[in-house]
């Protein structure tokens, strides 16, 4: 709050009562004081407390993801499927919070750091680098993390075992097909499930001797046309024996590109979606 009062050029009792939305400031000092807070990223401590002795009867589930993304997805709809379908039995509201666009992930936190009107919040595809998770935490809602966050091995976190999901599914094409020049269509290399991905699909090839190729690892995103342009550039640098691709649209959009080139899954190149049902909190 002080270094809030003393960037907006007020003191310390006028910034917190123009945080607080009183009408006894003016609106631009009220606005400078907003524009501070906003700058150094001030969250109020004191709504972290009070969420201890009270309750409002509310789940919020952030995703970082715009909306259009979040309900064209197959998995985040089961996500919400399953928060729905337990807050219901606990007669809880459920508030989803989604982001603005694919560059700013701040929105989709802000609003229910702002609004205080949740006992505790899920959040899910956060990035690695994902501050805003750390700014939950320390606001003093209590936080769920759907996906592997090794870095923060205090946060509680409810996610599927990707390191597995890459092993066995390139083992798969080794064992069973006999396939060693295998490429993966990666999911974004800033989420801690596609770098467990390619780690399983890196060791999988190591456990067989086979040399792991950079070249060999084309990154998109987790959408079938995030695959469809990937398996492009693969089919652009030369024809893989199989694909590893890190979901199943991903996998769907990589068979559109090779048909689109005359080609054929299996018979030309063989191709598997990235899944497992192993979870781990």
């Amino acid at each position: 709050m002080r270094d809030v009062a003393r960037l907006a050029g007020v003191s310390v009792s006028t910034a917190s009562i123009a945080l607080a939305g009183s009408e006894r400031v003016s609106p631009s000092t009220k606005e400078a004081v907003l524009r501070a807070a906003a700058q150094l990223r001030y969250i109020p401590n004191s709504p972290g407390r009070a969420l201890r002795s009270s309750r409002v009867g509310a789940i919020a589930v952030v995703i970082p993801h715009t909306s259009h993304h979040v309900f064209t997805h197959p998995i985040f709809m089961d996500l919400l499927e399953g928060v729905t379908a337990v807050a219901d039995e606990l007669r809880l509201t459920t508030i989803l919070s989604t982001g603005l666009n694919a560059q700013d992930e701040a929105p989709a936190y802000l609003r229910i750091l702002q609004a205080r009107q949740a006992d505790g919040v899920i959040v899910a595809s956060a990035s690695v680098d994902d501050e805003n998770v750390d700014r939950l935490v320390a606001s003093g809602y209590p936080v769920t993390l759907v996906g592997r966050r090794p870095h923060r091995p205090n946060l509680h976190c409810v996610g599927i075992d990707d390191f597995n999901g890459g092993l066995r599914a390139t083992e798969h094409l080794i064992a069973v097909h006999g396939h060693r020049r295998i490429a993966h269509i990666a999911g974004p290399l800033a989420h801690q499930s596609a770098i467990d991905k390619v780690e399983g699909y890196r060791a999988a090839l190591g456990k067989a001797g086979i040399a792991y190729d950079e070249a060999m690892v084309i990154e998109s995103d987790y959408t079938q046309e995030g695959g469809y342009e990937a398996c492009a550039r693969l089919l652009d640098s030369g024809l893989p024996e199989a694909i590893v691709a890190a979901n199943d649209q991903m996998a769907f959009g990589a068979i559109e590109a090779m048909r689109d080139r005359g080609l054929d899954a299996p018979q030309d190149i063989a191709i598997v979606g990235t899944t497992t049902s192993d979870w781990r909190v």
